[in-house]
């Protein structure tokens, strides 16, 4: 059995941090996005955990958590002082167990905490001055199964699987012709299904 724990903080001060400044939208509706320099400075800090366990041979399990706080030292854009899309708290596992014969099955999790996000499409109150929304929490989990054949010192791996096993994903996309097209966070994909195949003389 391995057992490999550690817990710990972290503090990071930034001089001169990267801020967006967004325009005014113009007659069509667009913004513009430029990348400034903070007046002042700005911090991250939080709490990181982290386990590694193997209680078998054929069995390993690892994860992780974080909690953080980013902050301009100035209040940004929309007053507010948080970084955006910059989640509070965020995770992940890994698990693999090669079981029974040649099958082996592997399962995979990310959570990632509510962020702000700004928003600057036709659907709010004030479209011309944007504004920010919380986003929701989300929670991607894949599952994977797998099967070698040995062929003469090689090997052939038939594999299937499913990825964002509950579908977690933005709910909230913008449409139509005054869509704001950067209103985008979370996972990248959504459900999906994938087979495949492998064939090689060192597949881990």
């Amino acid at each position: 059995m391995y057992l490999n724990f550690l817990l710990e903080g972290f503090y990071t001060h930034l001089n001169d941090p990267f801020a967006n400044h967004y325009s005014q939208p113009d007659e069509d509706g667009i913004v513009i996005y430029t990348r400034i320099n903070a007046e002042k400075g700005a911090s991250v800090r939080g709490l990181n955990f982290e386990l590694n366990l193997v209680p078998a041979e054929d069995l390993t399990l690892k994860t992780g958590f974080t909690v953080q706080s980013s902050l301009y030292e100035k209040v940004q854009e929309f007053d507010e002082k948080r970084f955006l899309r910059s989640p509070g708290d965020y995770g992940y596992m890994a698990l693999d167990w090669q079981s029974v014969g040649n099958f082996g099955f592997s399962s995979t999790a990310n959570y990632t905490g509510k962020m702000l996000v700004p928003y600057f499409g036709v659907d709010q109150a004030e479209p011309n001055q944007g504004e920010l929304r919380v986003s929701q929490r989300f929670l991607e989990m894949g599952l994977k199964l797998r099967y070698d054949i040995r062929l003469n010192g090689a090997t052939l791996r038939l594999y299937t699987g499913m990825k964002n096993i509950f579908n977690s994903y933005q709910s909230d996309f913008d449409t139509g012709i005054g869509r704001d097209p950067g209103y985008m966070y979370g996972p990248l994909n959504p459900r999906t299904v994938y087979v495949g195949l492998k064939i090689g003389n060192q597949l881990k």
